[in-house]
């Protein structure tokens, strides 16, 4: 058997279609064509980077025209609101917001940022109103006691007292707004090492707060200071003079005790003197007794004064002759002046004078 003829596997019109090497071309032609694909990508190489630097430099430069240099654009206002005690010039110097200066170099991040770290700032915000004005909107910490070194100094008037808010973060206002004059004093806490704007993280502290927040709004028992001395328990003065012993936790129980027994002292018409509220039952009370606090008044008044401490007098100084002129005599021949005897002294101021019993109310 005869092996097959080669035949084509393509027919005509496929074969028109395929890539084949036209072996016919020159080689000027082709340097030619490859000289001008070289000019044209290095042409528009050229035209696209000087659109791009005059693009940049006319862009520049207009940005310096019509906005940076443009008095449109310059600072002219500044809106400030506040909910507390802070000036207007202290909030712009502390953020270096300064007038007549172009809007746009003012960076707001970073303006709030130094808003809000002042000690009296809770919140800030700071807003861009093109063309010329700003404006800065403050939350102030409000403060809800006072931290004093003593109890008996007025605290708005010592440097050495502190105002203190619910957070337990110090402060310390130029401006005393008239609230602050009667809020609970706390004594009994060092006050040298406070820092305003930081953070008392002390349990005594912070259970004291806690008080504070809890009976804001009640009007049967309002405390007037916190002494916290003892470190184990807190000492509340209350507005009619009360002495209230409490725990330093689980304040809400006690104050549930402390309620329960003003209503048992309202109902019998007595007057709360202490009230131990460490013990859970059986709370240690004691009444104010008006005839007692006046007896032990009158008893007072009827104590006779003190007599005062009669003075010693002193013995007479020793006074010598004038010597007369001529030659001294001798140490043998001269004969010594008396000295004056000192009188006793009297024992009158020395007794001791009894006083009167003074009866415990």
């Amino acid at each position: 058997m005869k092996p097959p003829a080669n035949k084509r596997i393509s027919n005509p019109r496929q074969r028109k279609q395929q890539h084949l090497l036209d072996v016919k071309l020159r080689a000027s032609t082709e340097r030619s064509r490859r000289f001008r694909t070289v000019s044209g990508f290095i042409f528009k190489t050229i035209v696209f980077v000087g659109l791009g630097v005059g693009a940049w430099v006319g862009g520049k430069e207009a940005l310096r025209r019509f906005v940076w240099e443009n008095p449109d654009y310059y600072l002219r206002e500044i809106n400030f609101s506040t909910d507390g005690a802070l000036t207007r010039e202290q909030v712009v110097t502390a953020a270096n917001i300064v007038e007549d200066r172009n809007i746009f170099t003012v960076d707001l991040g970073h303006a709030r940022a130094a808003i809000e770290a002042m000690p009296q700032v809770e919140t800030a915000v700071v807003q861009r109103v093109l063309p010329n004005r700003i404006n800065i909107t403050i939350t102030e910490r409000r403060p809800i006691a006072w931290v004093a070194a003593k109890g008996d100094e007025d605290p708005s008037t010592s440097d050495r007292s502190f105002l203190i808010d619910a957070r337990g973060i110090v402060l310390r206002s130029r401006v005393l707004l008239p609230e602050y004059y009667h809020l609970p004093i706390i004594t009994g806490f060092e006050t040298e090492n406070l820092v305003p704007g930081k953070r008392v993280n002390v349990l005594e502290m912070q259970s004291a707060l806690e008080l504070i927040r809890l009976n804001a709004d009640s009007t049967r028992f309002q405390a007037r200071n916190i002494d916290l001395s003892k470190g184990y328990c807190l000492v509340v003065t209350d507005q009619r003079h009360a002495k209230i012993t409490f725990g330093l936790d689980r304040l809400d129980k006690q104050l549930e005790r402390l309620y329960r027994c003003l209503g048992r002292a309202a109902a019998d018409k007595k007057e709360l003197q202490t009230v131990n509220l460490i013990v859970e039952r059986n709370i240690p009370v004691t009444f104010y007794d008006p005839e007692a606090e006046a007896a032990a008044a009158a008893a007072v008044e009827a104590m006779p004064p003190k007599p005062a401490k009669p003075e010693t007098p002193k013995p007479p100084t020793e006074v010598r002759k004038a010597e007369p002129a001529g030659p001294k005599p001798s140490p043998k021949a001269s004969t010594p002046l008396p000295r004056a005897s000192t009188p006793a002294r009297s024992t009158t101021g020395n007794q001791s004078l009894k006083k009167p019993f003074r009866l415990n109310p």
